[in-house]
């Protein structure tokens, strides 16, 4: 780290890995170009889901990297579950200019529980895609679970048996003994184990007492024939030591300058930690300090030569409570910079023993925006730097001596402004049910246009916690690592937890090392495309004696691609482009057929899997509490009441159980081919090959629905175009309207001439709605958001 850096060069030690003006130009040019970063972010409408539902999702490439933006042209789409890295779920959308729209539906009969999507696009640099964006979700259920399952902690002293003692316990919906026993998996820490439950369906869980444990939880399969739950509790710890960091403003203690130290706590878990503390001077209390909710807090200290300094920290979960400051050194600098989050202006405090000549460098270790030299002839001085030609975001403040060695280093944001630049007015603040609701947008600025995506969900299908919002995501998740939770939600409009991240957690994506070490060499990078490819191979596995034409259709459109001598093809974007809904497939002329075997390979399966082992999603891991599988059920109120010849009884990825063909099609009574009004009715048909029905961009003739081969024709799962979100007025009073989704829509161009007019309707569930704009403007990225209410309807 650079602190570590500039204490060897204040105590004396010889450094040698200076950097000349004259290169230093160069130096950030290379790290720019050999550390290349893009900024994708995608827009889910809603962050909580339920099985039989639609996600709906925009993605945004906003700042370009080594490919032009425009180059990109597939963003590949995998639901993630977290528990087992099992990829669920894959897709892939056509991306054109930085934009992709896209849907998923989530299976009938997927496991509740934490997962995530992994996004990212077709271009790689060096074999790794270069924009990647990871999305957290949970899965909740409209279905009761087949069986009732618990676990609680039985032991109430487990320190005094050295082991901790959980009770499973498992029985039918109606609270029966079951005949057979339910499989058990469980993990706890880098153990795992199976069992089964007893004749009265319990099992006696035997954890021992583990020091050090990261994730404190311990993790329940259960499985009972063919329907499977999860279940996790968090177990007592033992009493273990606090991660605490010192953060003195600039870099040093010096003696004799009073300093602004920033520190944090987290536990065993990585967690912040809120709690007061002693500073010590040797061993003499001289204040009071504490940390804030996010673990992080700061005070002012005037460090003496030979004095130690220590913190106590005051909290009866903590083993070891003490810890040392870093000894204060006699010549350096410190700066100091009361805001960090600024719009014009910097104002710095720079004081100095022992050093005068020094440099002002104002950067964000890509590019060079200020750099100065500057004489220190007094102890005291105050800077005021203009950031006119400096954008917007993160950027930092180094000053170096004489010889380009940095002495100290601040993080600061650059034109910070919460002023909302999205106006969102509906006509109304309580609506009732089925109700229509109109929304007026405009920007604030006459000058800017918009490109938008707009989500009216329920508002409790908006975990905070997991909670994206472009703003923050762009400025400050994209640049800096492991931030703490911020429970208000939008990081970006949270000054207060700004200032305080500005001052701990530093510049995350380079440093002082990266600069110092880069070469002309390190720029030169491997690009690449994922392509979709396949062979033929003859059935009797002699060599192909010439090349073949293999034939593609899908949507209506037939193409062709002919192999190389050894029957090897590759497929062009182009070529496997399909709407929504509809299937690709190879084929060939029915006298080749008999003979070979056409083998598909779609890369993008291959990258997901490797992805989810070196990039994983990163996300605090929190104490759980699902003792009880019927937790992750929603509420009565916000599903529709299933009749008894639709219940579900079979958890497989066979949607067969509500109508559907084996490609999870259906057509409702109405005849709409798909009716999200209708998923799950049992009324519900699988549709004819053939015959025309209703969708929601008019009338379309049914294909055929294959997922393997038949009769020689072999399924491409392709680059798919996004789906129309259907848009009803519920008028028939009988049928039930449960969706927490009510409106999405994407590409919508907002203005600041002219007001810009969405309506829609309110469903049956009742409670608050959250509308969420975000998108991007020909200057920056925009992020809006408002509520109303949906009250029960008098009868």
């Amino acid at each position: 780290m650079m602190r570590f850096l500039l204490l060897f060069f204040l105590f004396g030690i010889k450094v040698t890995t200076g950097i000349s003006q004259e290169n230093f130009a160069n130096k950030m040019d290379w790290l720019a170009k050999a550390k290349p970063t893009s900024n994708l972010f995608v827009h889910f409408d809603k962050n909580v889901y339920s099985n039989n539902e639609t996600v709906y999702f925009t993605g945004y490439l906003i700042k370009e990297a080594k490919v032009p933006i425009s180059y990109h042209s597939v963003m590949a789409v995998a639901l993630i579950r977290n528990i087992d890295s099992t990829i669920v779920l894959e897709d892939k959308f056509l991306m054109e200019n930085g934009f992709s729209f896209g849907n998923i539906n989530i299976p009938d009969s997927i496991l509740t529980g934490s997962y995530h999507f992994l996004v990212y696009t077709d271009k790689l640099i060096n074999g790794l895609p270069e924009a990647v964006f990871h999305q957290s979700i949970t899965i909740k259920t409209n279905i009761d679970p087949a069986f009732k399952a618990s676990m609680k902690i039985a032991a109430e002293k487990p320190y005094e048996s050295k082991s901790h003692k959980v009770l499973i316990s498992v029985t039918s919906k109606d609270n029966r003994f079951l005949p057979k026993p339910t499989n058990i998996i469980y993990r706890y820490g880098n153990v795992t184990k199976k069992a089964k439950t007893d004749a009265s369906g319990q099992f006696l869980m035997t954890l021992p007492l583990v020091g050090d444990l990261i994730d404190p939880n311990v993790y329940v399969k259960l499985k009972y024939e063919k329907d499977s739950s999860f279940l996790s509790l968090a177990i007592p710890q033992l009493k273990s030591k606090a991660d605490v960091k010192f953060y003195p403003e600039g870099g040093n203690l010096i003696s004799g300058l009073p300093c602004i130290i920033g520190w944090e706590v987290k536990d065993q878990q990585k967690m912040p930690l809120a709690l007061n503390a002693y500073l010590y001077k040797n061993s003499q209390v001289i204040d009071t300090i504490e940390t804030s909710t996010y673990g992080m807090g700061k005070f002012m200290l005037v460090p003496e030569a030979g004095v130690n300094y220590s913190v106590k920290l005051v909290h009866s979960n903590l083993m070891d409570s003490t810890y040392a400051l870093k000894k204060a050194i006699d010549k350096g600098l410190t700066i100091n910079i009361q805001n960090a989050v600024v719009n014009d202006t910097l104002n710095v405090y720079v004081r100095s023993i022992g050093i005068s000549k020094l440099n002002i460098l104002v950067h964000n270790f890509k590019e060079e925006f200020l750099n100065i030299p500057f004489d220190m002839d007094g102890r005291l001085k105050l800077l005021k730097i203009p950031l006119t030609d400096i954008p917007k975001g993160l950027t930092t403040l180094t000053i170096l001596d004489s010889l380009y060695r940095p002495l100290a280093e601040r993080m600061f944001f650059a034109h910070h402004n919460t002023k909302e630049k999205l106006e969102i007015e509906s006509d109304k603040k309580i609506y009732s049910q089925r109700e229509k609701v109109s929304i007026k947008l405009k920007l604030n600025t006459i000058n800017e246009n918009a490109v938008v995506s707009i989500a009216c969900v329920q508002a409790n299908r908006l975990e905070l916690k997991k909670t994206n919002d472009i703003e923050s995501y762009v400025y400050l998740k994209n640049e800096l690592l492991d931030l703490p939770v911020n429970g208000t939600g939008s990081l970006y409009k949270d000054k207060i937890y700004l200032e305080q991240i500005l001052l701990i957690k530093g510049w995350r994506r380079y440093t002082w090392q990266d600069l110092l070490s880069v070469k002309l060499t390190d720029t030169t990078l491997t690009m690449d495309s994922l392509k979709i490819s396949g062979f033929i191979a003859r059935n009797d596995r002699k060599k192909l004696t010439k090349p073949l034409t293999v034939g593609l259709y899908g949507s209506g459109i037939t193409t062709s691609v002919v192999t190389n001598e050894e029957g090897l093809f590759k497929l062009n974007n182009a070529d496997v482009i399909v709407e929504e809904g509809e299937k690709m497939y190879a084929f060939l002329t029915a006298e080749e057929m008999l003979l070979h075997t056409i083998k598909i390979n779609n890369p993008y399966t291959t990258l997901s899997k490797k992805l989810v082992k070196i990039l994983p999603n990163i996300e605090a891991i929190l104490p759980s509490t699902l003792i009880n599988n019927s937790e992750m059920v929603l509420n009565a109120k916000e599903k529709p009441i299933r009749l008894k010849e639709v219940i579900i009884t079979r958890q497989n990825d066979k949607p067969n159980a509500w109508n559907a063909n084996k490609c999870g099609d259906y057509v409702c009574f109405n005849k709409i081919l798909n009716c999200r009004n209708h998923s799950g009715d049992g009324r519900n048909t699988a549709p004819i090959v053939g015959k025309q029905y209703l969708t929601v961009k008019g009338l379309r003739t049914y294909r055929d629905c294959n997922d393997k081969n038949l009769n020689g024709f072999y399924t491409i799962n392709g680059i798919h175009t996004e789906k129309e979100f259907y848009i009803s007025d519920y008028k028939d009073p009988i049928e039930p309207a449960f969706f927490s989704t009510i409106y999405w829509n994407y590409g919508l161009v907002v203005n600041g001439e002219k007001e810009a007019e969405i309506s829609f309707y309110t469903s049956d569930i009742t409670g608050k709605f959250r509308i969420v704009i975000q998108g991007i403007t020909n200057k920056d990225v925009i992020y809006g958001e408002n509520f109303f209410e949906v009250k029960a309807n008098l009868q």
